[in-house]
């Protein structure tokens, strides 16, 4: 018995340290981790997957050119949105807000991408899954040819 119980209390210890980590969000204020670097974009998950011309897409930055995959995203505490290319050339401004309760970015003006195949696709909205001072994560769900599909934005 003093056995087990020494077990349990050592893999309580073990699952205690190893659970958290530096960039836990609990208590993270979500507008200060938000505005405090130059977000970029590290991978676009699509799901389901797609084929196209025999390469099965599961990350849309596969099929993007080099410029738009090196887009890089600030967020001022006014409010502001700024979107740079690879150049750090401003692109695109617009202005964001987080909902009351940090689960959704919203974008006064969508930032508009030119998708092969699915051609303009305007993102006025993302899900945050979630925000820590190092990545954020957020979702967008979209409908294309009947088919609903979930691109999950892991930004950096």
């Amino acid at each position: 018995m003093k056995k087990q119980i020494f077990l349990i209390t050592i893999f309580s210890v073990i699952l205690g340290l190893t659970s958290c980590s530096s960039d836990d969000s609990s208590g993270l204020d979500a507008n200060t981790a938000i505005t405090s670097k130059t977000w970029l974009v590290q991978s676009k998950k699509l799901s389901p997957s797609i084929e196209m011309n025999g390469l099965v897409i599961d990350d849309i930055m596969i099929i993007e050119d080099e410029g738009t995959r090196n887009y890089s995203f600030k967020f001022d505490s006014d409010g502001a949105m700024y979107q740079y290319d690879a150049e750090n050339t401003l692109i695109y401004q617009t202005t964001w807000s987080l909902n009351s309760d940090n689960t959704e970015l919203s974008f006064g003006e969508p930032i508009v991408y030119n998708y092969p195949v699915v051609g303009p696709m305007g993102i006025s909205a993302i899900d945050i899954e979630s925000i820590s001072n190092s990545k954020m994560v957020g979702t967008i769900s979209a409908v294309f040819e009947g088919t609903a599909y979930v691109v999950t934005i892991t930004f950096i």
